[in-house]
């Protein structure tokens, strides 16, 4: 974790000069999806995260994040299962337009702890999920902030963690969310 830190901050030096020191960023979203199919199956998932970031330039944000998922798959006659992922991480975000901009894109990339608890049954089957799984990933994403004023933002935000850091599972962990941000 401490060479994840440290690369970051070595990123984030690199991006911009201008020193924008003093200005704090709270910020949280949420993300809700449900699908009904035949005779009673469903899943859905719920996703909540918050985070404070400090802007260390004018276009660097350095954040700590914590995300909170919980997954429900329920299949009639098959199985029964939860899934709920917590993950704490460090992020590097870039921002590509000023702080001035009414809207500004930006990119998220870090690295984090994913802790997952896995509940529930297969009908049929002395098969359970495995119960706890603890894994380093690595942290993915981009966004968009609309400024409401110079203390508020609307935000909404695509973010995946890498489970293992394996690049090709970003589709696996996805999440699109709005939430908002308080400066100060």
């Amino acid at each position: 974790m401490r060479k994840i830190i440290l690369l970051l901050g070595l990123i984030g030096l690199g991006f911009s000069t201008h020193a924008r020191a003093g200005v704090f960023e709270l910020g949280g979203s949420y993300a809700y999806q449900k699908s009904t199919y035949n005779a009673g199956s469903y899943t859905w998932s719920q996703r909540w995260s918050g985070s404070l970031g400090y802007y260390f330039t004018q276009d660097s944000e350095l954040e700590l994040m914590y995300q909170d998922s919980l997954n429900k798959n329920y299949q009639l006659g098959v199985q029964d299962i939860t899934y709920h992922d917590r993950v704490y991480s460090m992020n590097l975000l870039y921002y590509l337009m000023g702080q001035e901009a009414a809207i500004k894109p930006y990119f998220r990339i870090g690295g984090g702890q994913l802790n997952r608890d896995e509940t529930g049954t297969y009908v049929g089957s002395n098969f359970s999920p495995p119960g706890r799984l603890d894994e380093i990933t690595v942290i993915l994403g981009f966004g968009l902030k609309a400024k409401v004023n110079s203390r508020i933002s609307i935000k909404l935000d695509a973010t995946s963690y890498l489970s293992g850091g394996a690049v090709s599972s970003w589709k696996d962990n996805l999440a699109i969310s709005i939430g908002g941000s308080f400066y100060f």
